[in-house]
């Protein structure tokens, strides 16, 4: 069952798949990248390969790009195409908040756990997804 207490709804289910991994995190070791994946096996990427802050996550038929490629660094999800961190959009604790690129920066709008198959983002302490 997938929780209603998201705030970026778009990405629910995301999962990462590989051996290494911590649940719905990639491993500290995948510094080459991975693709998180989430419902209907779409990939989460950065909105049209942009490289801009302020650039829009989503989800999109995988293409192995680098736009969905994301590594762990420090808590940090990076995104490969970019270099840019997952971050909440300014830093919101709101339901509703959305998600983007941006300059990393180790503030908790960019800091992602994983606990019981939900990634949940540290400074809001808000579900990004769940499993189902």
């Amino acid at each position: 069952m997938i929780r209603t207490r998201t705030f970026v709804y778009a990405l629910g289910g995301l999962v990462v798949p590989g051996a290494a991994v911590i649940y719905g995190l990639l491993p500290a070791s995948a510094a080459a990248g991975a693709p998180i994946t989430g419902l209907g096996g779409k990939c989460v990427e950065a909105a049209g390969a942009a490289t801009a802050n302020g650039t829009a996550v989503q989800m999109n038929t995988c293409n192995g790009s680098a736009a969905q490629q994301w590594s762990l660094s420090g808590g940090a999800l990076v995104n490969a195409g970019s270099g840019k961190c997952l971050d909440v959009t300014s830093a919101s604790v709101a339901n509703g908040a959305k998600i983007q690129l941006y300059d990393c920066n180790s503030t908790g709008a960019q800091k992602w756990t994983a606990a019981s198959g939900e990634l949940i983002n540290s400074g809001s302490g808000k579900w990004a997804c769940s499993r189902s």
